[in-house]
């Protein structure tokens, strides 16, 4: 019987260290012998004895043809007409043929229908009739796993929301005091963790108070520095004016310092209740854009605005909210090139889950390079331009950017193209907010 190569199509040849490689020399050579010294009847009660649950055992001999005279269906003709001496080859994984020559000389070959796969048969030997059984061992397992994993991943979130409140600034959070009452690794995770905080919290405290105390004690002799200036331009001659013009100047500039230094130490020790208050946000925006564009005439700039509506805010900081407002338009009409405006826009983004108030201030300076677009927002930051020393004294964003933050908001800067530079505030809607 010839057969052409498309019969032969999903026949594949077995290698070791296959399981069917292995056992098949062994199997067909117990076959053969059986066969041979008991006949046929031995043969028969060798098949049924060792195979009569999940496999189908027959031996072809030369001609192909079953010896004990049983039917063979057409896949199982053609595995056993593909196969070689001493080769296994099936097709798929239900039917196998192995062919080899017994001691006689004769040719051989065993023929295998397997009626279920490895995985029905694992299966069956899982379950069978302890069914019950291997269903209450699987949901015990399954909810000792969830409980196992609860009890790891319950304190590692803990300690990952506590961080995440230290990041936004509240020096104030500890990890849940369960979580150090355990014992093991995650145990003293939270407690290193605290004690880290415990002492991030006294230095910035520390500094906090320095900062304060020598701002105010800076203030008095300041004063009396004024003073002084004032007096000297009364009794002086014209020829010491300039002298005193500078000296005017350096001491308006470092009250300047004191003044906003003070105002950030106020900012970085929180809000009281008693500061809050109903604020009309839009009315705010309005008479600081008004200042603002007063003072940029004076160098051929404008300050414009645009607005849709009133914003009221029931709980609210107006002097936080107006030094944020003055120090960002302030900036932005700083570093303008003379006859360009700057734009304010308050509006309402309903993007997401909840309402915001954005306020953006867009200038047509040189803009901030990319990689200084979040440091412009620290204390004493300053960018220098192009072989000038740098402007202001690095306080005004920072300023602004500790308001917004004590108004659960947000602060950030993008450069515009193709020049200029983007402020956007977003304050978030849960500060009962009324929108007009």
């Amino acid at each position: 019987m010839v057969f052409l190569i498309n019969d032969l199509k999903g026949i594949r040849q077995v290698y070791a260290p296959s399981m069917y490689a292995t056992i098949a020399p062994v199997l067909a050579a117990e076959a053969v012998r059986t066969y041979e010294v008991g006949g046929p009847d031995a043969f028969a009660v060798f098949s049924q004895r060792d195979f009569h649950q999940n496999r189908r055992i027959f031996l072809l001999d030369g001609f192909y043809k079953d010896v004990l005279g049983g039917s063979l269906t057409d896949d199982g003709l053609r595995v056993a007409h593909a196969t070689r001496n001493g080769q296994l080859f099936m097709l798929g994984r239900n039917i196998a043929a192995y062919k080899l020559v017994s001691a006689s000389g004769r040719p051989y070959i065993l023929l295998i229908y397997l009626t279920k796969s490895l995985w029905i048969e694992l299966i069956d030997a899982l379950v069978g009739r302890n069914l019950p059984y291997t269903i209450g061992l699987f949901l015990l397992v399954t909810a000792l796993c969830f409980v196992l994993a609860y009890h790891i991943a319950a304190p590692i979130h803990s300690i990952q929301s506590t961080a995440r409140r230290v990041a936004q600034g509240d020096l104030k959070a500890r990890v849940p005091s369960n979580v150090a009452k355990r014992f093991d690794e995650l145990s003293a995770l939270a407690k290193d963790f605290d004690s880290m905080v415990d002492r991030l919290e006294l230095l910035i405290e520390t500094q906090r108070s320095l900062l304060n105390s020598v701002s105010h004690e800076l203030r008095s002799p300041l004063a009396r520095i004024n003073l002084a200036v004032a007096m000297l331009k009364e009794r002086y001659a014209a020829d010491a004016d300039d002298m005193l013009q500078h000296l005017d100047r350096d001491v308006e500039r470092i009250d300047v310092l004191i003044g906003q230094l003070l105002i950030l130490s106020r900012l970085e020790s929180g809000l009281s209740s008693s500061e809050r208050e109903e604020v009309d946000l839009a009315q705010l925006v309005e008479g600081t854009v008004a200042d603002c564009h007063f003072e940029a005439e004076a160098s051929g700039k404008s300050v414009s605005l645009h607005t849709a509506g009133a914003f009221l805010l029931r709980s609210a900081d107006p002097h936080a909210l107006r030094s944020a407002c003055e120090n960002v338009i302030r900036n932005a009409v700083r570093f303008s090139q003379p006859g360009t405006n700057v734009e304010v826009l308050l509006a309402i983004d309903r993007n997401g889950s909840e309402p915001q108030v954005t306020l953006s201030v867009r200038d047509y300076g040189p803009g901030v390079p990319e990689e200084a677009l979040d440091a412009i927002f620290q204390p004493f930051y300053r960018i220098a331009g192009d072989g000038q020393e740098p402007d202001g004294n690095g306080l005004g964003l920072a300023i602004a950017a500790e308001a917004i933050r004590l108004h659960r908001g947000t602060i950030s800067a993008s450069n515009c193209r193709p020049i200029g530079l983007e402020i956007t505030i977003r304050l978030p809607g849960d500060l009962d907010m009324d929108i007009a």
